[in-house]
């Protein structure tokens, strides 16, 4: 014969069943819910190597994020992924609910920066702009990127990473270091030269470095895109005649003020990096140029030009000869004055 189960025994399963049951049911429904404090908020979370799902799910309640942090951690081994929450740091947004803050947190969806680095800046002001959008620390980044071992680590053949922190819209997240965002920025810009782009520097007689150096005063000196191919063009003309450059941002640069409004004076300033004193290319790159420089310094536009001024609303007056430079210098002035 069977036996029969005792009643109480029987009562006992069917209570624990329906416990089992409601608890279940409370789980999956607290997932779709947003009990966190209603307003409108992002709420940057970070969790630490080594944190355990009851220690994430209490500081989620404690931050207001989440209420009931036992229900929270519940989930979790309801969905069996109690042991998969990823370090790193996240962004937490008021309309997320209990499920969707746990799949990010287990799925490893850390907080993601859109970077964009302009072209023409010198080392220290992309070092600022980094400090702005993602809090690094700009002194070591200028100290990174002028340390001799770090850019040839980086496969860069310069003394420094001027030049070559390649300008780009970056995905930069809050765990990386210094050292990480000089690798994405240099890697871009070792993609960005190709073998044919080497090989025409070579054609021209230029190493790497130099057409670097040369499409860095194009980008400064560059308003509109299409007259890039002309400036090159009279740069390179003045380079094979022995000409000075004489252009205004590599005095700029060399004072250590980009962008300052020059007088005579300063024309006089002693420094390598000044083309109103020294013929040739200065020692180095002055900013960092886009590819649309870089192809400008590689392709110049054949022309006959010698000289050229700025209008004062972004384009340039070209000139052959020195008299005509002189006469266009008088009209740009006469124009300012009029203004």
């Amino acid at each position: 014969m069977k036996k029969r189960l005792a009643p109480a025994i029987v009562l006992a399963v069917l209570a624990g069943t329906v416990v089992l049951a409601g608890t279940a049911a409370l789980v999956v429904a607290y997932q779709f819910s947003n009990l966190a404090v209603q307003r409108d908020y992002v709420i940057q979370y970070t969790v630490e190597p080594g944190m355990t799902l009851s220690e994430v799910a209490g500081d989620l309640e404690e931050r207001g994020v989440v209420h009931h942090a036992v229900l929270f951690e519940l989930l979790a081994r309801y969905r069996e992924v109690g042991h998969s929450i990823n370090a790193g740091r996240y962004e937490i947004e008021s309309y997320m609910d209990a499920g969707q803050i746990l799949n990010m947190l287990t799925e490893g969806r850390i907080a993601v920066n859109r970077v964009n680095v302009p072209e023409g800046l010198t080392i220290p002001e992309t070092a600022r702009v980094l400090r702005a959008r993602i809090g690094i620390d700009s002194t070591a980044f200028v100290q990174r990127a002028a340390d001799p071992e770090k850019v040839r680590s980086l496969g860069i053949e310069a003394p420094t990473l001027e030049g070559y922190l390649y300008p780009a819209t970056y995905n930069m997240y809050p765990d990386m270091t210094v050292d990480d965002i000089l690798r994405q920025m240099t890697s871009r810009y070792l993609l960005t030269i190709t073998p044919e782009y080497r090989e025409r520097a070579a054609s021209l007689g230029y190493t790497e470095h130099e057409i670097v150096t040369l499409a860095s005063i194009i980008e400064q000196e560059a308003m509109v895109d299409d007259e890039r191919d002309v400036i090159s063009g009279v740069f390179h003309n003045r380079l094979r005649r022995g000409m000075r450059l004489e252009a205004d941002p590599t005095v700029q640069y060399g004072i250590g003020r980009p962008n300052m409004r020059l007088y005579q004076k300063h024309l006089a300033h002693p420094s390598p990096y000044n083309t109103y004193l020294h013929a040739g290319l200065p020692p180095g790159p002055i900013c960092s140029p886009g590819e649309a420089s870089i192809h400008a310094a590689l392709y110049p536009k054949d022309v006959d030009y010698l000289f050229f001024v700025g209008r004062g609303d972004g384009r340039h007056i070209f000139s052959v000869t020195n008299s005509e430079h002189n006469r266009a210098r008088a009209q740009v002035r006469r124009l300012r004055n009029s203004r």
